[in-house]
């Protein structure tokens, strides 16, 4: 098998149209309306998200908060997400090109963050666990990581069976990633389903988990 975990070029060619799926963008605004309601969003707060893609959360989330740093590692993403950032003149939100894995307190100046989310992007990360592992050091005493991406599912929710990706995860197995990332007041909510022709051809719905995770106030 090829290796095509998180396959920057697939995500560049795909970005021009990414936003056009309504089943995405709703998926997208359902995702942010769980955030909302288990994150008490301030808007002092700088925040970071991590595989922002085309901004599809990273935009309203700027309207909550003092900054945003979307951090994805397809440029072909973030040449969107800046245009669109650009199109609604907001001031407050600036990307980078990096996958989550290279990022670490030295290159990135801005941590600590009050909030670091992501969305649908775990799944993609081989290293899931070294992946929860840099976000919540990258938080401030107390801060909020919030990961939203698929419960365990079958096998088929991508098209493309060559594509490296873990098939969702169990709760459980997420929980004790953050646990062993130092994080505590770990909740868990359903964001939302997806209901689709699957790669076996068959229709079957797929659940979204929010986790909300709290670094140690210290």
């Amino acid at each position: 098998m090829n290796n095509t975990w998180n396959s920057n070029s697939r995500f560049d060619k795909a970005a021009e149209s990414w936003d056009e799926s309504p089943r995405r963008t709703a998926m997208a605004m359902n995702v942010f309306a769980a955030l909302q309601r288990m994150v008490p969003f301030q808007k002092r707060w700088k925040i970071m998200e991590a595989g922002c893609g085309t901004g599809l959360l990273t935009l309203p989330a700027a309207r909550l908060v003092t900054s945003v740093l979307g951090v994805d590692p397809s440029p072909g993403m973030l040449d969107i997400l800046n245009k669109k950032a650009a199109a609604e003149k907001f001031q407050n939100i600036t990307t980078r090109v990096s996958d989550l894995l290279s990022i670490s307190k030295n290159h990135c100046p801005e941590a600590p963050f009050d909030c670091l989310f992501s969305s649908m992007t775990l799944h993609h990360i081989k290293d899931a666990t070294a992946a929860i592992r840099i976000m919540a050091s990258l938080l401030a005493p107390g801060g909020f990581l919030a990961i939203a991406d698929l419960d365990e599912e079958d096998g088929f929710f991508h098209d493309n069976e060559e594509e490296e990706v873990h098939h969702g995860f169990s709760r459980t197995a997420v929980e004790e990633m953050l646990i062993a990332a130092g994080c505590s007041n770990i909740r868990f909510d359903t964001a939302t389903a997806v209901t689709k022709t699957n790669r076996a051809g068959k229709e079957k719905t797929y659940t979204i988990f929010l986790a909300v995770a709290e670094a140690p106030n210290c």
